[in-house]
């Protein structure tokens, strides 16, 4: 096997940055993987003396395997995780240490668009628990540094609303997944450089999606994955303090109608998004969703346009900031 990490390979390129409310430091000797980072979370201007987690990913220019690229194949062992995508592109995730190692194609590494959807993000799926990040099955959406969280299964219509709120004034920070963090004991919402997801049918409420081309995802699923500010002019954000969350349930007829939901009922909800973890990995997870749940819950059963729902939505959140 030789040196399979390539240890001695030289990554001269560093950066340091946000992730999700941990510190982190790239090495590398691919300046489109440090863009893709950039691009993704915030950059430190000053070096810390210590960062939470460490990522090391060195392109060997002698590779040759480029896109479409397979689905990514994970392992486990212990404190160790191994990411395969092909035979030249893989990622050693040492969860104890809370250090990444990866062998890339020149091709892989140029790829920004894969780093920004599918590398870092599943990087922080791995990672999160051992830096104290959860991530919750929940759109967000931000105003004036406050943030609502809308929870939903699959179906239940996060990414359109997500959408229409968006037109009504909100910021775009994430559709489908966020990140949440504790910073002096309250709770903070991330977003990644995502794509937002629409299935076909949203162009019913949204014309302006026609003017793009419906592809096949990479779950196989028909679906629109647009840029949300270079395409549709929708503004991002990248952290929030969630004021709120709302439980979504879709029904099949117009309807609007707004409950408050118990703290216990939520934390149960949201309990369900957490991976099996080890006992020292969940409790700060839980403690992150018993901040979350202090804020306010809201039980939200809803139908027809998704822009009539936004608009009681955004009078809903300025009755609570009046």
């Amino acid at each position: 096997m030789g040196d399979f990490l390539e240890r001695r390979a030289q990554t001269p390129l560093h950066g340091f940055y946000w992730v999700a409310g941990a510190s982190c430091h790239l090495a590398t000797n691919s300046a489109s993987i440090l863009e893709a980072a950039r691009a993704s979370f915030g950059e430190l201007g000053t070096p810390p003396s210590a960062v939470d987690f460490s990522l090391r990913f060195w392109v060997d220019p002698l590779g040759r395997s480029g896109p479409p690229w397979p689905k990514p194949c994970y392992r486990g062992l212990d404190h160790l995780v191994f990411a395969g995508f092909n035979s030249e592109n893989s990622l050693l995730i040492d969860l104890g240490k809370r250090r990444v190692f990866g062998r890339l194609s020149p091709a892989m590494g140029a790829d920004q668009a894969y780093w920004k959807t599918v590398i870092f993000p599943n990087l922080l799926t791995l990672l999160g628990p051992t830096i104290g990040v959860t991530e919750l099955h929940c759109a967000c959406v931000a105003q004036n540094g406050g943030g609502i969280l809308l929870w939903g299964a699959a179906g239940s219509g996060k990414s359109t609303l997500t959408l229409a709120l968006a037109r009504h004034g909100f910021s775009f920070l994430s559709d489908d997944w966020t990140c949440l963090s504790l910073k002096d004991g309250q709770p903070r919402a991330w977003g990644l450089a995502t794509r937002l997801k629409l299935l076909p049918d949203a162009a019913e409420f949204f014309p302006e999606l026609k003017n793009f081309e419906v592809r096949a995802s990479r779950n196989g699923e028909r679906a629109y994955e647009l840029e949300p500010d270079a395409q549709l002019g929708v503004p991002r954000s990248r952290c929030c303090e969630p004021r709120c969350l709302v439980f979504l349930e879709r029904q099949a007829v117009p309807e609007f109608n707004l409950t408050r939901m118990s703290a216990a009922e939520a934390a149960a909800r949201l309990e369900g998004d957490l991976l099996a973890e080890r006992v020292e990995l969940l409790r700060p997870q839980l403690r992150i969703i018993e901040s979350l749940v202090d804020r306010g819950c809201w039980l939200l059963r809803y139908g027809g346009a998704p822009q009539d729902v936004a608009q009681g939505l955004a009078r809903f959140c300025q009755s609570m900031t009046a």
